[in-house]
This record gives structure tokens, sequence and C-alpha cells, in this order.
């Protein structure tokens, strides 16, 4: 956490922490309804460091409901780590870094990702994500392709 951020109030730390435990834990209890109520209808989910035929940016909360819903049949994730939280002058976006273990289920290679995830909340929903995961070891957990998970998940017309 920042020292001296006068700009960021306890509340805005609360909310912003509760919806990135709910974000998590949803995600590893493979309930993405839930996960996907904890964003806001026109919401943008963002991938810098994605590989090439990746979505950059994912726009709508319906659009990012059918890129994640099949999610839990890809990969099963067991545990992630407690988030190391920086929060921001503007006092809605708050960076966190994690990681989590899983495994590939089609290959049953693990996968062990680490993330950085810039997130904004706005009226207690996120409103935009940037997701910033190392491609490389989702390719490699995927035994060297994403193809079956690219081909079912994300064909968006964006």
């Amino acid at each position: 956490m920042m020292a001296n951020n006068s700009n960021v109030t306890n509340i805005n730390k609360r909310e912003g922490e509760q919806i990135l435990e709910q974000f998590l834990k949803f995600m590893l209890e493979k309930d993405m309804d839930k996960w996907i109520d904890l964003w806001d209808e026109y919401a943008i989910f963002e991938f810098p460091f994605g590989p090439s035929n990746y979505p950059e940016k994912i726009e709508g909360k319906s659009n990012i409901y059918n890129y994640i819903k099949d999610f839990p049949e890809k990969i099963n994730l067991f545990k992630f780590t407690t988030p190391q939280i920086h929060y921001t002058l503007n006092s809605n976006i708050l960076i966190a870094e994690f990681k989590c273990e899983g495994q590939v289920i089609n290959t049953r290679l693990p996968y062990k990702q680490k993330y950085i995830s810039v997130i904004e909340i706005t009226n207690g929903k996120i409103s935009h994500y940037k997701d910033y995961w190392n491609p490389l070891v989702a390719i490699e957990s995927f035994g060297g392709n994403l193809t079956t998970f690219l081909d079912n998940s994300h064909n968006l017309n964006q």
C-alpha cells in the first residue's frame, strides 16, 4: 500500500479488496454466474500481453461472460495467493499482484500463473480490468498450443 495517499479512502479500499476477494473466490468455486455479477454492464476486460489470435480487449458484460463461461471446463484452478494490493491516487483504481495454481484439464499439465491486474471499480462493480499475465505459461500448460482454448472461448465479434 502506498503511504500518505490521502485520496484513497478506507471505504474505497475495502470495496476494492472485497470485490477482488469475491472475484478470486468465484473463480475457485467455478461459479461464473456470480463472477460476472461483479462486472458493470459496460465493463472493459483487457489483455495487454495476450498472444496473437487472442482478444486484446473485450467490451461489455455479456461479451465478457461469453469469454469466461467455459473457463472452468478448460482449467481447474486450485488456489490463489493472497493478493498484494497497491492503491493509486485515483481512489477507485487498485493494482493487485497474485499467483494461481491449477491444471489444464485436457493436457493435465500444471498451470502456475502470475498476474498483475489493474482494476477500476465504479459504483461497486468492475468497470475496467487490465489483466497482465504471462501467455508463455498458458501456452506451455496447454501443451504448446492455445488453440483448444481459443477456438471455444474467444470467438468474439469485437
